[in-house]
């Protein structure tokens, strides 16, 4: 006897009610996305094996929160890229750019003293991006995967002329939060067909 088993993702929208979102700044439906991986045999689920993805969205701008709906669940995963970026490029003394990079994208303000934060925790080693990456994926949707990597690919291109190393780290970035190169090359182009929001580049400033 043959036995067909393995994982399956099943997904669930919870009515939230309505809740104030503070990128429309007025009331809108919420819903309660979790999805769960199961172990299933025969295509019949079993046993919840992880929770994917753990959030309360915005109907109307598709932002994803916790559930206290503060400040969209992404915003501190863009200002540990930030940080990871200025840092690798030696552009620290420049939090006010990235603080900029995070307001274009997200819409939100990130404090330089979130930033230095962020900076000396990876430069410590304490902390690793693409762990606190992989960890924070559970609770952001496709807008918000958006997002992170539309601010690293920007980030990047104001730090430096992109070569393929540079190019492969956005990459990884996507990969760390569970999107395919496709969805990562959207990202790009938005940010391209977006004139790179009009950011100042820093290439030959010294920090």
């Amino acid at each position: 006897m043959f036995f067909v088993f393995g994982e399956r993702v099943h997904g669930a929208s919870l009515d939230a009610g309505e809740r104030l979102c503070p990128i429309c700044r007025r009331s809108t439906h919420f819903a309660h996305i979790v999805e769960t991986n199961y172990f299933c045999i025969f295509g019949l689920r079993l046993l919840p094996v992880e929770k994917v993805a753990n959030y309360y969205q915005c109907s109307e701008c598709g932002n994803p929160f916790d559930r206290n709906v503060d400040v969209p669940n992404q915003v501190s995963m863009i200002a540990q890229v930030l940080a990871y970026i200025l840092a690798g490029y030696g552009m620290t003394a420049h939090q006010d750019v990235a603080a900029e990079v995070c307001r274009k994208v997200s819409g939100f303000d990130i404090s330089h003293g979130e930033l230095a934060a962020a900076i000396r925790s990876l430069a410590s080693g304490r902390e690793n991006l693409f762990d606190l990456l992989k960890a924070g994926a559970q609770g952001i949707n496709a807008t918000g995967a958006h997002q992170i990597v539309q601010a690293a690919f920007l980030m990047t291109h104001v730090c430096c002329e992109i070569q393929y190393e540079d190019r492969l780290r956005i990459n990884l970035i996507g990969n760390a939060v569970g999107i395919s190169l496709a969805f990562v090359e959207m990202a790009v182009e938005a940010v391209r067909e977006k004139k790179y929001y009009g950011v100042h580049r820093l290439l030959g400033t010294v920090s």
